[in-house]
């Protein structure tokens, strides 16, 4: 049996250069596994388990890999340059994660997979994530942003500025309240409502 064990820890930075929220849980996904020897082995790993934000309402997703070198170094991730690619790809295979800069919130994402797992629906979600950063005027009047339409709304109101980057980061969604969370996964101590 192949286990994968997935326990929260501190992230050096979630998704770029956002601080993390973490929920203190672990994850467990099993599936079969033979070595040459028809004997089963147990492995496990720990990833860490990121919290961030979609339409209003917490998400856990994990991050993997990313474009750029001190963001890769930073985070302790992949450092893929071609994922940098997806940004031009056609059809766009990438999708925004905004990170705000000062201020300590959870990235927020404009979509995640619903249902999560191979039912999912919604054909704008991507786990490729094109970072745009996201910065309070003026700190003393921030508040955590929780959807894209909350920053829109804080960049039309002149209250932040936005900025696109070229980075691009694997962060797969594992868990939403809309989309549940992804089949054969579980999460203890994570309270669903």
């Amino acid at each position: 049996m192949l286990m994968i064990k997935i326990r929260t820890t501190t992230l050096l930075k979630a998704c770029l250069l956002s601080s993390a929220a973490i929920i203190v849980s672990t994850m467990a996904v099993n599936t079969s596994a033979d070595d040459d020897h028809h004997h089963v082995r147990t492995l496990s790993v720990t990833l860490p388990l990121v919290k961030g934000w979609y339409d209003g309402k917490p998400i856990l997703y994990l991050t993997t890999d990313v474009s750029d070198p001190n963001a890769a170094k930073d985070m302790g991730v992949n450092y893929v340059p071609q994922l940098v690619n997806a940004i031009n790809s056609q059809p766009p295979s990438v999708d925004d994660i905004y990170a705000v800069t000062n201020f300590k919130q959870g990235n927020v994402i404009p979509s995640a997979p619903i249902p999560t797992g191979p039912k999912n629906q919604d054909l704008d979600y991507s786990p490729l994530w094109q970072v745009s950063t996201v910065t309070w005027k003026d700190v003393q009047q921030a508040y955590t942003l929780k959807s894209e339409k909350d920053i829109l709304d804080a960049q039309s109101q002149g209250m932040v500025d936005i900025a696109q980057t070229n980075i691009v980061v694997n962060c797969p969604v594992i868990y939403s309240p809309e989309g549940g969370l992804l089949p054969n996964a579980k999460i203890k101590g994570l309270n669903r409502r």
